[in-house]
């Protein structure tokens, strides 16, 4: 038995072990929310390398396809509408109405069923990706603590509908893993990374949601660049 063949399912696991530690630290607050974000942290890089190394041990398999959405299910569909819901301010006139975050959930869950049956989203993706989502919904919470009328449950219920329709969209945005990616394509790679070590530079951490807002706005703009 190849050591190597379980590689990527172990960065699979682990990606799961962290973003259900993340949830913990969240709905507990044993620890600073930052080591929440930490453990999101790790989830994607273990996201980003084991489907790359899946790839270079010839590992790939029906059962890593699988464990890598129910992953993804957790650290990016899970710890995001928790972490929109507990940021939310408490409405007395409508009290239920923060539940509607969690559609972010719902919408999650639905897009990673359709990534896994889609084979055009091997190069770029139709809607916007659970990972992505999960970093414009922790720049949202950054902007809520910078600017407190983003607290305000009506205006992360309208974000959470907003990101909701964004996972389930067919939307075409380019992918950030390069696969199959040729120099012309590298376009809006390449556009994106310096608009966001601007934008870090000028909004530090608060910079998250508009970086996938660039995001967004480049696929649109270089649509021809990777749609063939």
């Amino acid at each position: 038995m190849q050591i190597t063949k379980h590689i990527p399912n172990a960065l699979t696991l682990s990606n799961l072990f962290s973003g259900c530690l993340a949830i913990f630290i969240l709905d507990t607050s044993v620890f600073p929310l930052e080591y929440a974000f930490l453990c999101i942290i790790y989830s994607l890089i273990a996201d980003f390398f084991d489907g790359l190394t899946a790839r270079w041990f010839h590992a790939q398999s029906p059962i890593g396809l699988q464990l890598d959405s129910l992953a993804d299910m957790v650290s990016f569909g899970v710890f995001p509408g928790f972490l929109l819901f507990y940021t939310a301010e408490s409405n007395h006139i409508f009290p239920y109405e923060n539940f509607i975050i969690f559609s972010i959930i719902l919408a999650s869950a639905y897009r990673l069923a359709k990534f896994n049956i889609d084979t055009e989203q091997s190069y770029y993706f139709k809607g916007l990706a659970t990972p992505a989502n999960t970093i414009l919904c922790i720049g949202m919470y950054y902007l809520a603590m910078e600017f407190p009328w983003f607290q305000q449950s009506w205006v992360l219920v309208i974000f959470s509908l907003i990101s909701s329709y964004l996972l389930v969209s067919n939307l075409p945005l380019f992918s950030l893993k390069f696969k199959g990616v040729n120099a012309k394509k590298l376009t809006p790679h390449i556009a994106l990374a310096v608009i966001a070590i601007l934008l870090f530079i000028i909004m530090s951490n608060a910079a998250l949601a508009p970086i996938i807002l660039v995001y967004i706005l480049l696929s649109i703009i270089f649509k021809n660049y990777f749609v063939s």
